[in-house]
């Protein structure tokens, strides 16, 4: 209880800062209005021309599914590598790991912090904005709330392990950009971001369905009809990979632990 009440804290902390400085409330409603109205506008003609259905998934849906993702991107958990390989660089990092609280758990709390207002404010906004210029898709409001909320939640903490993994690795490589770069085009690519999942090939449907990265985003087929017949498989996925990939963050954060206080010493 006392960790919880502690993270919330970190998190109330950190969220309060960003709501003082609007200017990243700003850049990120300019980058979600500037992508939604290109994307919106690509895809009503791409299916005006396909009689309004692609793979028998209507417009409405797939938009909703594409403006899911973008709300994910504004908490931007991308971010914790590289705030980690910054601890790294500047060897501060060897501070934090002696301390009571895990830095882990504090890095995680900040980078979650640093997005969440801008998240629920644009989400909440943007719902409004698209349930009267796009409509509702037809959803089993007893199914799609709870799992959506679920998915969300265990789809950011997988998240965070993948990017903090990576964070780690700057122990381990001079820079981890390059390896930043590689797992976070799956990411994008598996989670919907280029390509609504509605429109994937089969192959890349099974890809995305089955491996981390796409886990990382199963929140956005929360709005596909399949979702309901899917929804336990998904969910036990993303716990599965959450209890794979806390296992090798462990290990990495022990190993980098040991490196660190080495270095140090």
């Amino acid at each position: 209880m006392k960790k919880i009440k502690f993270g919330l804290n970190v998190i109330k902390i950190i969220m309060k800062n960003q709501i003082q400085d609007r200017t990243n409330l700003l850049l990120d409603i300019f980058n979600m209005f500037s992508r939604c109205v290109i994307i919106f506008l690509l895809y009503a003609y791409v299916f005006k021309l396909n009689g309004g259905l692609i793979n028998g998934v209507d417009y409405p849906t797939t938009m909703w599914s594409m403006f899911i993702y973008f709300c994910i991107m504004i908490l931007n958990i991308r971010r914790l590598d590289s705030l980690i390989m910054q601890d790294v660089k500047s060897g501060s990092i060897e501070l934090f790991m002696n301390r009571p609280t895990s830095y882990l758990t504090l890095s995680c709390l900040k980078t979650i912090g640093q997005g969440i207002f801008s998240f629920i404010f644009i989400s909440l906004l943007g719902t409004a904005i698209m349930i009267l210029f796009v409509g509702i898709p037809n959803l089993d409001l007893k199914i799609f709330i709870p799992t959506f909320i679920l998915s969300l939640v265990l789809g950011q903490i997988l998240g965070l392990m993948i990017y903090g993994i990576i964070g780690l690795m700057a122990f381990f490589m001079q820079d981890n950009r390059p390896l930043h770069w590689i797992v976070d085009k799956f990411v994008m690519i598996l989670g919907g971001s280029y390509l609504p999942i509605s429109m994937f090939p089969p192959l890349l449907k099974w890809i995305a369905f089955l491996s981390p990265f796409g886990a990382v985003n199963f929140a956005t087929s929360t709005v596909y009809e399949s979702w309901n017949n899917e929804y336990l498989i998904r969910l036990g996925l993303q716990v599965g990979w959450i209890v794979i990939f806390g296992i090798i963050l462990n290990i990495v954060y022990k190993k980098s632990k040991k490196k660190a206080m080495v270095n140090g010493g």
